[in-house]
């Protein structure tokens, strides 16, 4: 089995796809249809679609990213008591008892130069909550990295880091999340799969995720269906699409390597793009077809729309476009106590 990708550019489309794909490959009757999502809202209208396609929909379990991995680590025994201690706020308490003790190191100057007036502990509870927040995006984005820490490299340089992290994990039975994601993907792919194990699994309306949940997507395909259905606003390449701002930093050579493609795309899709490069990046995934519809130009949202599938309206085209009709409604700015909001 493969990891198999759904993109398009309506939600309508995506939805389609989705309900096909529950038809032609029904699960049994009593076994749960698992279908990740992002948002409550996102929740809602995927069930009413999918009951309007269907007549009924019930029997479907909708976690959020976070909560399925919890759930997988779960299903296969790896969430240890233990582990509880390498959530932020247990990391900031353990660094705060740990670090006065080996502030005399030599690695540790800069840390000593920094919490030599602390007299109140003030300085040291907010180091420590620094410290505990790097620690935890470590092991959901360089899990590799702490993984040669605790097999005693990374001292190439002086560097308190290692030291710290070593002492962090000594003398504990749990594991932190980059263990556990390395130990599931090895298990998940020989061990025999527990009951209750989801027999499919589908991603919808998703914008992004690190890299940690796509190994273990990757990982978990090999055993069950994995689809996702992904939005994106056009059928071609554009995670080098940079904004124009951005474009006015660049050095000359620099801007003939670079993509500007649709200044819409370049200044609001930046969490789409990256998950988009991601998703390219990661070995095993199966493009599936491309769910692409034009919208044509009958309105200002449509024309807008069409320029971002073909990656056009960049206002080099030499194209002038009619104005749009006075009654056209389809794209209205209104009020809102910042120009944030309003955008």
């Amino acid at each position: 089995m493969t990891l198999r990708l759904f993109t398009g550019n309506r939600m309508e489309v995506l939805i389609d796809a989705l309900a096909t794909l529950v038809h032609r490959h029904p699960l049994p009757v009593f076994e749960p249809e698992y279908i990740v999502v992002q948002s409550r809202g996102m929740q809602r209208w995927v069930s009413m679609e999918l009951a309007r396609r269907f007549g009924v929909w019930a029997g479907t379990e909708y976690p959020f990213p976070n909560r399925l991995v919890q759930q997988l680590f779960d299903w296969l025994g790896l969430s240890q008591p233990d582990s509880a201690r390498f959530s932020r706020e247990a990391m900031c308490w353990t660094c705060m008892r740990i670090l006065p003790g080996m502030l005399q190191r030599e690695s540790f100057t800069p840390l000593r130069s920094y919490l030599r007036h602390d007299r109140d502990g003030l300085k040291l509870f907010q180091l420590s909550g620094r410290i505990a927040d790097t620690f935890d995006q470590y092991t959901l984005f360089r899990p590799d990295l702490l993984e040669a820490w605790e097999r005693g490299g990374g001292d190439s340089a002086p560097d308190w880091q290692p030291e710290l992290w070593r002492s962090l994990v000594a003398g504990g039975s749990g594991m932190h999340r980059g263990r556990l994601k390395s130990e599931f993907c090895r298990k998940v792919r020989h061990a025999p799969l527990p009951p209750g194990f989801p027999g499919r699994l589908s991603l919808f309306g998703i914008s992004y995720m690190p890299p940690y949940h796509i190994e273990i997507l990757e990982a978990l395909a090999a055993r069950i269906p994995v689809s996702i259905f992904l939005l994106s606003p056009t059928r071609e390449y554009w995670p080098d699409i940079v904004s124009r701002r951005r474009l006015l930093r660049m050095s000359g050579s620099e801007r003939e390597l670079s993509t500007k493609g649709n200044p819409l795309l370049a200044s609001l899709g930046r969490s789409g793009r990256e998950f988009a490069d991601l998703l390219l990046d990661a070995g095993g995934i199966e493009t599936e077809e491309n769910l692409y519809r034009d919208p044509g130009g009958d309105t200002l949202l449509h024309a807008l729309q069409s320029d971002m599938l073909k990656l056009q309206g960049t206002g080099e085209e030499g194209e002038r476009r009619p104005a749009p009709d006075p009654a056209d409604r389809s794209v209205q700015v209104h009020s809102c106590h910042n120009p944030l909001r309003e955008v």
